[in-house]
């Protein structure tokens, strides 16, 4: 049974948000692939660019394509792997600091490349 302390309330709150977001770019991707026409998502496009304001937009869907797709895949795997952990103490074995520490690891080096990649997108296109 799940032991709802504090420090799981939180890995699970950050897994539900984790999971919110990989589904709304994964969505986002999908729609502007079928479409081709840039729409309205704070979390595709780099901080203050306004999609109508795009130099090239075909250009960025095709440079945000598989990256938002990897991102959004990699959000979903980590949020699973986040909540399998806490139910199961998958971890366990490992020293306390690293199992607890395991959540946050793990998601820092996709939140680095993802505004990476958003920053490069900003340069490129707009």
């Amino acid at each position: 049974m799940l032991e709802l302390s504090p420090s799981n309330m939180l890995v699970l709150l950050m897994s539900a948000m984790l999971v919110w977001v990989s589904v709304n770019v994964l969505i986002s991707t999908i729609r502007i692939n079928r479409t081709y026409e840039l729409v309205s998502n704070r979390f595709i496009y780099p901080a203050n660019c306004k999609p109508e304001l795009c130099q090239d937009p075909a250009g960025f869907i095709r440079f945000m394509t598989p990256r938002l797709i990897g991102f959004g895949v990699l959000g979903l795997l980590l949020s699973v792997f986040f909540v399998v952990n806490e139910m199961t103490s998958l971890l366990a074995a490992l020293p306390a600091w690293f199992s607890e520490g395991a959540a946050l690891f793990l998601f820092v080096p996709l939140f680095i490349w993802y505004v990476i990649f958003i920053n490069k997108a900003a340069k490129r296109f707009w």
